[in-house]
This record gives structure tokens, sequence and C-alpha cells, in this order.
């Protein structure tokens, strides 16, 4: 009998429940997205530029690029406040966190008057969660940058009804109150009508961590 022949056999890995579907608020994976092309500066000073680009539609949403750039000789630019954090754990520059209001805030706002906020005071989403279908989503995606360089994306759902859908931006930390910009809500509805729906229905959202 050889070596390995005279350990037991291990035991069957136990069998996992079927993986919890998609909410309908998430980005889909089954899905190409329909592009509409878009380059408006909103923000253009001395020192800082913030401009809009384009937007992939879905069938359930949309997501628009920010593109921040800066020419200051001094601090780099902050939007969320990472630095001050950071800092202020190192107990080295700021003596405190600052006020997250200062940071880069973003809004939008549909013409029937729905509307929602990068910051806003709800419960987190996280995958596992539905929300009311009448309830806009606003979610930060990928992108990131540093220095004098920003890169960013923004989650949209549902798809708006007809009219201004309005962008907000708030920035104090650079002086910036509020700056708007409104997108075309027929021509997001339209361009949702072009987008590929490869498969009937989205793959689950997948496992996270080990099963219970």
């Amino acid at each position: 009998m050889d070596f390995f022949d005279t350990f037991p056999e291990p035991a069957p890995p136990p069998e996992r429940p079927p993986a919890p579907p998609r909410p309908k608020w998430m980005m889909p994976d089954a899905a190409l997205p329909a592009e509409m092309a878009e380059n408006a500066i909103i923000v253009r000073e001395e020192g800082l530029a913030i401009a809009i680009g384009g937007l992939s539609v879905y069938p359930n949403g949309f997501d628009f690029s920010l593109h921040i750039r800066s020419r200051s000789d001094g601090d780099q630019i902050d939007p969320y406040g990472h630095r001050r954090r950071r800092d202020y754990l190192r107990n080295t520059v700021r003596p405190d966190p600052g006020d997250p209001e200062q940071n880069l805030r973003v809004g939008v706002q549909f013409a029937d008057g729905r509307r929602a906020a990068s910051n806003q005071s709800l419960r987190p989403l996280t995958p596992d969660q539905d929300v009311d279908p009448d309830e806009v989503v606003l979610l930060g995606g990928h992108g990131g940058g540093g220095g004098r360089a920003y890169d960013l994306t923004y989650w949209i759902h549902p798809l708006p009804p007809e009219g201004p859908v309005t962008i907000v931006i708030s920035w104090l930390a650079q002086g910036i109150t509020e700056v708007r910009h409104d997108f075309d809500g027929a021509a997001i509805l339209a361009a949702a009508e072009k987008a590929v729906q490869l498969w009937d229905d989205e793959p689950p959202r997948g496992w996270v961590g080990s099963p219970q």
C-alpha cells in the first residue's frame, strides 16, 4: 500500500446556498452601455478646473465622469479629505480632521423633484439590500487620482424622467459653494434604448468571504 493511500478521504466541502440575486439599483454586469458624449467645463478658475465628461447609459441607470485639474503650487487637491484625516491620525499638521462638508459633494435632482447626494444621511447600501423603486441612488464608482488630477465616476439609478437632470457640485474647501449642470433626461432615455442587454437575467452578485 502506498504511503498516501493510508490517509482517510477528506470530508466534502459544505454546500453553499444559492447566491442572492443582484439588487435592481446596482450597475448591471449583463448589459453594455450606450455612450453619450459630454465635455462641460463647469468650473474654470485660475488654479482649478472641473469638467463633466461622458455618460454611460444602462437599462437601469447611468454613470458620468468628473474630471478635476489643479495648477496650484501649494497643497495638493484633496476632494474627500483623505489627507486631512491622515494628518489628524498622525497628529502632525492639522489639529482636527476637518469638516466633511468642506469636501467635494455631488448631488443629482430629477425633473420630478426626486434627488440624492453622495453624502446623504441615509443607511449605507450593501449588495444584499434593495431600495424603494422610486428612490434615487447616487454612488461613487471607479476612478481616483492624486496630486493635481482626479478622474471620478458616479452611478445614478434609476433612469430619469424627461426633463432636466441637474448635477449639483459643492466643494467649500476650494471656495465652490454650488455649481449646477443639466443633462437632458429625454436624451438619456433615448440612449438607454440603445444599451445592449446581453442576457435576460443578471448573474448573482457572488459571495464575499466564507459561507456561514
